[in-house]
């Protein structure tokens, strides 16, 4: 027990945070409780991606717990990614893994068929000029040296996704020999890199196919498409990856369920 908790229920408000949600004291380990509580607080928005959380100190204030047991619930939220330790400068928010637009083409398996895994198929990738898209994402001049890599996503041999991904060029020596088979993209930043995406602007328009589009992704020419146009970005507001992805338009399949 750490300074005069019991196994009871007991809830309080977490110390500068704005309407908090309720610390709840349970029958669990003190650390849990405290783990349960921040990773409440992240996902109601209190603390947002990118922030930095209070600094220990003060988070036993708040919980009325020792250095030790902050360490450990802290170090729980790391290992399930919802927050990182930065060696001096603090413990910044992660937050849940986002979902893209990209999840929307789907395909429709029949009654008894087997599951259906996509695979993905890297093209082209070397270092190209950026246009002006790629150019303003990055703060860059147009023209400048930029990483790219083209991959092709499919279901068996039926190609439905193209996606062309471009980077800032101290990228380049991660996805320059990365196999994009089997590792996703932003799981080879941050095991690789030390860069983590915490969050992302997507954009969704209807379009034509062009004939280099139409060749990859075994359709016609001015068969319809879906564009999806990606800012990704680490911490600090830092550009990361800008990504135009084009779908074919008969595997573009949009659901949402409202309550």
């Amino acid at each position: 027990m750490e300074r005069g908790y019991t196994h009871r229920r007991h809830t309080g408000e977490l110390t500068g945070m704005t309407a908090a949600p309720a610390f709840i004291r349970t029958a669990a380990p003190l650390y849990h409780d405290v783990a349960v509580a921040i990773e409440r607080a992240i996902r109601e928005g209190h603390w947002k991606a990118g922030e930095q959380i209070p600094p220990e100190p003060e988070l036993e204030r708040s919980f009325g717990a020792s250095r030790g047991t902050i360490r450990q619930a802290i170090g729980d939220l790391v290992r399930q990614g919802w927050l990182l330790r930065q060696a001096g400068r603090g413990t910044f928010v992660l937050g849940p893994s986002f979902e893209s637009l990209e999840r929307f083409f789907r395909y429709e398996a029949l009654p008894g068929a087997p599951p259906l895994v996509p695979t993905n198929r890297v093209l082209a990738r070397s270092i190209v000029t950026a246009d002006t898209e790629v150019a303003c994402t990055f703060g860059i001049e147009v023209g400048s040296d930029v990483a790219w890599v083209r991959r092709l996503r499919c279901n068996e041999d039926e190609p439905f996704l193209l996606i062309d991904s471009f980077f800032p060029m101290p990228v380049w020596q991660v996805v320059q020999d990365a196999d994009f088979t089997h590792h996703p993209l932003y799981d080879l930043f941050k095991n690789i890199y030390g860069q983590f995406v915490i969050g992302a602007e997507e954009f969704l328009r209807a379009g034509l196919a062009t004939s280099e589009e139409a060749a990859q992704l075994g359709i016609a020419t001015g068969d319809p498409v879906i564009r999806i146009e990606r800012d990704a970005r680490s911490f600090e507001d830092r550009p990361i990856e800008y990504r135009r992805a084009t779908g074919r338009g008969d595997r573009f399949r949009y659901h949402v369920r409202l309550r």
